[in-house]
């Protein structure tokens, strides 16, 4: 059986019938159906054609709407970049030229949007990176993880913070911060909170390490969509502590610290749910005593000694620090030098601005380079951001200073003179004395 016949075929069936022929006869001779034979037969004696034609009305997304529903989508898309399908559908909801008209779902509108590119959502940022090579002593890798909304008895949420030396096989560090209340929306960890944290580390090994371990959230590596570096990584970088980041969706090669957040939760937190934030923390510095300094650990390289016994390297700084030195260890230069490595792409807003290291840092470069691609750079000698031409990168067009990248902005300690006596750092709510420099 042919899967489909030729005008010429099907005049011939016409032609055979007409000599006396029956449609089967016709059939088996041509290799066919008798309903198809039959049905052409019967279209050229009722005068049709023996051409296949298919009449098929023009459709596309929301063909089946008035077509004052596809034009108020677009307008209210226009008028209102940021709207989704839910806000888009409300206010079509809300149209007195609508009343009475049906209106398609939130997802039809997103698909009917999906087909311009421009509302489009940008895809998501796509770092290629190997997995960190093991680190070879003590104090060259730290490790951090979070453990999320914990809920405790009083009806309130916590973070859990967690901080491990690789090589030493030791739990640095826990710590809580308060996340909300039970049934709504949890805070996240912030990059104050998480800042206190590593200085609280610091501080009680007496060391800074040569380099940070953490995964892809926001707080560490910022937005997925901008390539510009968090405030995270810059302040470690003047610290001269390299950041390193585990591969997406690998959690093995952040292994240590979240084997050690799982043993920090259930030796601590778990059945101490009854106590407040101060008291828990107060219960998890004793448990990071007790883990590194007298429990046998069951780690590999600590031979069922604990960690400190077995590691002794623990207790030797690397790289020696106190508080109140942080302000003289931290180089602006080496963030600067670090900055002026990248090279960024920016689309310009109709008001002629975009927006470099954060969605709210906003700068100008006139409305005459509005909706076209610019280049910026970083100028480490002025403090500078720099715009060029995306088609001619050497053809400077603009020069504005950069905001927020300051000493005080990225550590959050007052310098001199306002920082010459001492000062609280911030520190989670539960440590009542506190560290000062």
């Amino acid at each position: 059986m042919i899967r489909q016949t030729t005008p010429a075929q099907r005049r011939r069936f016409y032609q055979r019938h007409l000599q006396g022929e029956s449609y089967p006869d016709i059939a088996d001779h041509e290799g066919v159906s008798k309903a198809c034979v039959r049905y052409w037969c019967r279209r050229q004696r009722d005068g049709g054609s023996c051409r296949s034609l298919y009449r098929r009305a023009l459709a596309g997304l929301l063909h089946r709407f008035d077509p004052k529903v596809r034009y108020s989508v677009l307008r209210l898309r226009l008028a209102h970049p940021r709207w989704g399908p839910s806000r888009i559908l409300f206010h079509l909801k809300k149209r007195l030229s609508l009343r009475g008209v049906r209106l398609p779902s939130q997802a039809a509108i997103g698909r009917y949007l999906h087909q311009w590119e421009r509302f489009r959502r940008r895809p998501r940022k796509e770092v290629c990176r190997e997995r960190p090579k093991p680190p070879e002593r003590v104090h060259q890798r730290w490790q951090i993880d979070f453990k999320l909304e914990i809920a405790l008895k009083d009806g309130s949420l916590v973070n859990l913070c967690t901080l491990r030396d690789v090589v030493g096989e030791a739990c640095i560090g826990a710590f809580v911060f308060p996340a909300g209340k039970v049934g709504r929306r949890a805070r996240r960890v912030s990059f104050a909170e998480v800042r206190s944290a590593l200085r609280l580390c610091f501080a009680r090994w007496g060391t800074l390490p040569e380099e940070v371990q953490s995964d892809n959230e926001t707080l560490f590596v910022g937005q997925p969509q901008d390539d510009f570096p968090s405030r995270f990584s810059l302040w470690l970088r003047g610290l001269r502590i390299v950041h390193l980041v585990s591969r997406a969706g690998k959690p093995t090669d952040n292994a240590e610290v979240e084997r050690a957040n799982r043993t920090i939760y259930d030796y601590a937190v778990v059945g101490n749910q009854d106590a407040d934030l101060a008291r828990l923390q107060l219960i998890l510095d004793g448990a990071i005593d007790e883990l590194s300094h007298e429990l046998p650990s069951r780690a590999e390289g600590c031979g069922g000694l604990p960690p400190v016994q077995a590691h002794a390297e623990l207790l030797q700084p690397r790289r020696p620090f106190q508080p109140e030195h942080e302000l003289a260890l931290f180089d602006l230069q080496a963030v600067d030098a670090y900055l002026s490595t990248f090279t960024w792409q920016r689309k310009v807003g109709k008001t002629g601005q975009m927006s470099i290291g954060g969605q709210h840092q906003r700068y100008s470069v006139g409305r005459a380079y509005a909706d076209r691609t610019v280049l910026v750079r970083f100028d480490p000698n002025d403090r500078h951001f720099v715009f060029f031409h995306s088609d001619d990168p050497d053809t400077q067009i603009g020069r504005r200073p950069a905001r927020d990248l300051e000493i005080e902005d990225l550590t959050g300690l007052a310098v001199w003179p306002l920082g010459l006596g001492s000062q609280q750092l911030a520190l989670p709510l539960s440590f009542q004395e506190g560290v000062t420099c």
